[in-house]
């Protein structure tokens, strides 16, 4: 009840901070405008292999920016855009080895993956006969219980350790000095795969992933070129706002529930004693 407490507020609190959730809102629409031209672009002249460059830049740099300006309006209450800048650097430095030992991991389930390949299901031939017979329902293969397990490792990998262990090491090294660097890196891995923080992860996937799904799958049949754009739009539209408030919700409370980190002030706790003693 405590977690869905603390959900529940962060949301009100998005909501409530209409000026953070504008500037959230600036960047996540630069940086889906940026993928989109980085996606749509050809590399036919000078100038647009010097663009897409640009763009292989300028997105990651954006992507992070947008985590650093919002845990650190959390912890700061307000934005300090020379923090946010040097943040956005340090999550970068700190995601790459994260990355890299996930395509590891990724690597070593396909290899394993491939000894334990799925059954070829064939069908029989359909012959032609004088009297032919009532057609039978197509036999069920059935289940691959090693492709199922495979599958469930690649998205536990894939879309809950990596983006839990990131989240956290982006919250540890926010805003921070580099002395005591490692301790926090240290209590933030061990805190990211706690129970409440994986509720909370899944609570944000239903809004910033499923909810957007939902929106944008589904095909309706509507009369009128104008009404279909404009059902399109909205569309649009709610998935952006789905995402970006599912998104800023989850990291917010992401970012609320790990303990502080005084690392400086622990130690200068434990040297006041000795020379009290003394």
């Amino acid at each position: 009840m405590a977690i869905l407490k603390l959900w529940f507020s962060t949301i009100v609190t998005t909501f409530a901070n209409a000026g953070a959730l504008l500037v959230f809102a600036i960047i996540y629409a630069l940086l889906l405008v940026a993928s989109y031209i980085f996606i749509w672009i050809r590399e036919a002249t000078i100038s647009q292999v010097l663009v897409t460059y640009a763009l292989m830049i300028l997105i990651p740099i954006g992507f992070f920016a947008l985590q650093a300006s919002i845990i650190n309006r959390v912890l700061d209450q307000k934005f300090r855009w020379r923090v946010i800048l040097l943040d956005t650097l340090k999550f970068l430095a700190v995601t790459i080895p994260v990355l890299l030992l996930v395509w590891l991991l990724y690597y070593l389930l396909n290899k394993l993956a491939a000894r334990y390949p799925a059954p070829v299901v064939t069908v029989a031939p359909v012959t032609q006969a004088a009297h032919p017979a009532p057609p039978t329902p197509p036999v069920t293969p059935p289940l691959h219980w090693p492709s199922l397990i495979f599958s469930t490792l690649r998205f536990a990998l894939l879309g809950v350790a990596f983006p839990l262990a990131a989240i956290h090491l982006w919250i540890a090294v926010a805003g921070g000095e580099f002395r005591g660097l490692i301790k926090r890196i240290r209590s933030a891995l061990a805190h990211a795969f706690s129970s409440d923080s994986v509720f909370i992860y899944g609570l944000g996937l239903i809004i910033f992933v499923v909810l957007p799904y939902i929106t944008l799958v589904p095909v309706f049949t509507l009369s009128g070129n104008k009404t279909e754009f404009a059902v399109f739009g909205l569309r649009l539209l709610l998935a952006f706002l789905f995402s970006l408030i599912g998104w800023v919700s989850t990291l917010s409370a992401l970012a609320r529930t790990v303990p502080a980190l005084p690392t400086e002030v622990s130690e200068s706790d434990v040297a006041i004693p000795a020379e009290s003693a003394a």
